[in-house]
């Protein structure tokens, strides 16, 4: 049995028949529905948490790291979430952030030459 199957057939008929009833037609314990549906609404749940991510990352140019993208999350959306989750996220969609590139203006021999006291 797959277990995505399962949860869409009992959802679907819960609402006429019991939950015990419609899982021993189909030869399941209970506990077992509940925790597949659970493990369903969590999977739903970080899909839709990486399509807001990556609409985050596009929006600004992959130039957000986790900690800015978790703020958006948390002051745009309302969404509360722990940095290294979205780093986990972010890692598995492979949508780091670009790192901006250091100028150097010159040496500092340079500048200590031409400030000499006297």
């Amino acid at each position: 049995m797959v277990p995505e199957v399962v949860v869409q057939v009992v959802r679907e008929l819960k609402d006429r028949y019991p939950v015990a009833l419609i899982c021993s037609c189909l030869g399941i314990p209970r506990s077992t529905y509940y925790r597949w549906e659970k493990k369903w609404e969590e999977f739903m749940m970080e899909s839709e948490l990486e399509r807001l991510i990556q609409e985050i990352c596009v929006k600004n140019h992959y130039r957000y790291g986790h900690r800015k993208v978790r703020e958006v999350l948390r002051l745009k959306y309302g969404i509360k979430l722990n940095r290294k989750t979205v780093q986990k996220i972010m890692q598995k969609r492979n949508l780091q952030c670009r790192v901006k590139k250091n100028v150097k203006i010159g040496s500092m021999e340079k500048v200590k030459s031409s400030y000499r006291i006297v």
